[in-house]
């Protein structure tokens, strides 16, 4: 296992934390599968890992990790993360992965709800009991959300008092609340991802479309490159905008600004355009097909918000 330490005399390792966890989840009810690639994830060292390593790391085949990441993916425990120029399937967990799958919950929530109000819709008058179970759970699901929303807010805060007790500073009640803008992470962005998402040869062609007269990008705001990155970051990993770990080094709000300002300025297709214009030679044929995957990320994310509203 990535990162892994010898075995401990009384047994206790981090195979065996995996194991624990895979157990924990059977009991619960839910797959052991399903527990044993969560329990992978939170303890290794590596940001992402592929399917076919986890199929490796477990020992279990590639079919069964398909099916468990699947499930966690729409639970909320899992994110997707695509890596430029790989056709596998990378899998990381947020450091919060239990607030992430909290305000996942909200969606099953959500259609429950809906459902309820629907399936009231084929009863008649006189159905009088199954109306009032139906009645039942569609309540229920309302009032389970309000108590939910109340569950997050009290879970953040939570969150910085801990942190705050380990760092030694203030209590968190002494802290002002911040504005998304003003908040910065504590750690940095490798190098080396930043790269992969967006490699020199395409920000070469990226940066004149910014930086122009007339351009979208704005000097009092934080560099293109940092929050072209951020943006490129959401798009490919299927992530939401609140999902944006903080290492990127921009907020969720200003990555999802500047992207609605980019799509509206029609960036994705021009820097597509540059891109495959570029004289034979210039750009290899993977960096080409990355920069076309972020454009069409660009464009069904932008279609997927029109439609929303």
């Amino acid at each position: 296992m990535p990162g892994d330490t010898p075995g401990r005399l009384d047994g206790w390792d981090r195979e065996a934390f995996v194991e624990e966890m895979g157990l924990l989840w059977e009991a619960a009810g839910s797959g052991r599968m399903d527990g044993r690639i969560l329990g992978y994830l939170l303890i290794t060292d590596i940001p992402y890992v592929s399917s076919g390593k986890l199929a490796e790391a477990l020992k279990v085949s590639a079919g069964s990790v398909s099916l468990a990441t699947r499930r966690l993916v729409e639970a909320g425990f899992l994110k997707r993360h695509a890596v430029p120029g790989e056709r596998s399937r990378y899998f990381r967990v947020d450091d919060d992965v239990w607030g992430s799958f909290l305000a996942g919950e909200r969606r099953y929530l959500d259609r429950q709800h809906q459902l309820a109000e629907q399936a009231l819709e084929l009863l008649g008058p006189e159905e009088e009991a199954p109306r009032r179970r139906l009645r039942n759970m569609r309540d229920y699901m309302s009032w389970v959300r309000g108590g939910h929303q109340d569950l997050l807010a009290r879970w953040r805060e939570y969150q910085r008092r801990s942190d705050a007790d380990e760092a030694g500073a203030a209590p968190a009640e002494e802290w002002p609340e911040e504005a998304p803008e003003q908040r910065r992470p504590s750690t940095r962005l490798s190098p080396v991802l930043a790269r992969q998402l967006v490699p020199d040869a395409l920000w070469a062609y990226a940066e004149p479309l910014l930086t122009a007269p007339g351009g979208v990008a704005s000097t009092a705001e934080q560099g293109e490159r940092t929050v072209l990155t951020a943006v490129v970051y959401v798009l490919t990993s299927g992530c939401g905008w609140q999902q944006l770990p903080a290492q990127f080094g921009t907020s969720s709000a200003t990555a999802h600004r500047r992207f609605t300002a980019w799509s509206d300025a029609d960036l994705w297709r021009r820097w597509l355009t540059v891109v495959t214009g570029a004289p034979t030679g210039a750009l290899d044929a993977s960096a080409a097909a990355w920069c076309a995957e972020i454009v069409r990320a660009a464009g069904g994310r932008r279609q997927t918000k029109t439609v929303s509203r």
